[in-house]
């Protein structure tokens, strides 16, 4: 699946996720910065006002206003550059001799065959209900599918978020290559 539109790539959201290295605990993060920008920005826009009132009032369109409501679209434009403006890298898989290459940026996960323990279709849901909050659980999702598969391994579940047809021929050639149960999404809600 492309790249997709995602705040928590943008220039601070990256900056947090490598500082602080969980990805969950970077979500909250950036989060709580987004929001410390915009009430600095509030009370940047209050003091900013408090100190040329007198001026743009007396002259509306002399330099004094030009320079506040410049500075105001400035400060906006930053602001959005920085903290919204970003895009979350695509998933991509590939089949190899030696197993299955994940791939999502910078971040990278190779399985071969025969580390696969059980592979299982959930719904996307229970994804974010359970999974996606589970530390231990790699997560490879762009784009969220109605089902997500789950690749269980010794070190932990990998989440990927794949197409129908790129899921079906994964499971199919896993399965070709490994001998591991496959469950079907069932209908449950945790």
């Amino acid at each position: 699946m492309s790249a997709r539109f995602h705040p928590g790539y943008s220039l601070v959201g990256r900056w947090v996720r490598r500082r602080v290295g969980d990805a969950r605990r970077a979500e909250a993060y950036f989060i709580l910065t987004l929001v410390g920008a915009v009430a600095m920005l509030a009370l940047a826009q209050y003091a900013a006002w408090a100190l040329v009132q007198d001026a743009v009032t007396a002259n509306p369109g002399g330099p004094a206003a030009m320079a506040f409501w410049g500075g105001q679209v400035a400060a906006v434009a930053l602001y959005a550059l920085t903290c919204v403006l970003g895009f979350q890298p695509s998933v991509e898989v590939a089949v190899t001799p030696e197993g299955v290459r994940i791939r999502q940026g910078k971040e990278a996960l190779m399985l071969a065959s025969d580390e696969v323990l059980r592979v299982e279709t959930i719904p996307a849901l229970v994804f974010h209900r359970h999974h996606r909050r589970y530390a231990g659980t790699r997560v490879f999702v762009n784009r969220m599918p109605p089902e997500v598969l789950l690749l269980h391994t010794r070190e932990g579940p990998v989440a990927l978020g794949l197409a129908p047809g790129d899921r079906a021929a994964l499971i199919a050639h896993l399965q070709a290559h490994a001998s591991f149960p496959y469950e079907p999404a069932r209908a449950r809600v945790a």
